[in-house]
């Protein structure tokens, strides 16, 4: 896939994700019921905690250093407890800056791969799952639970 697409792809399915997000209060982006346990902040919690990871990983494929790690249910369910138990103090707007410092370093690091990125390659696939993939499942739940879940509530 060429290097623009991927940005284009990031890009747009960021967009979503962020418009998903805007005007939401601390109240609103804390209040639990986005799934059983988490709230909004707490959901970009994991999705930051995850693009974090993804750059990391990146950064070692293209140095040469990573060591592949078998992932499993049980490592993904744990990291993503420990993603949002390490920000449950953080403010939505700290959660938030954090979130957009990571969006801004996987675009850099987008930014230094070749023009053509070969859709079978680790790279392209940790790209794929904690961008793209990751940010239209997220988003389009964030708009549901707004949209419907959250207004339910107010109304009871």
């Amino acid at each position: 896939m060429k290097k623009t697409e991927i940005q284009e792809r990031v890009r747009e399915s960021h967009g979503k994700l962020t418009e998903a997000l805007e005007g939401l209060s601390e109240e609103e982006a804390t209040r639990v019921g986005l799934n059983d346990n988490w709230s909004i902040k707490d959901a970009l919690s994991h999705i930051s905690a995850w693009e974090i990871e993804a750059a990391r990983i990146i950064t070692e494929i293209q140095n040469g250093t990573w060591k592949p790690e078998r992932m499993n249910k049980e490592l993904i369910d744990e990291f993503n407890r420990q993603a949002v138990e390490n920000r449950q103090e953080h403010s939505m707007p700290l959660v938030r800056e954090e979130f957009d410092a990571a969006h801004r370093e996987m675009e850099r690091i987008i930014e230094s791969l070749p023009e053509e990125v070969d859709e079978s390659t680790p790279i392209y696939k940790y790209i794929e799952n904690v961008t793209f993939k990751h940010f239209a499942s997220h988003g389009a739940q964030i708009r549901k639970f707004r949209d419907e879940g959250m207004n339910k509530r107010d109304e009871g």
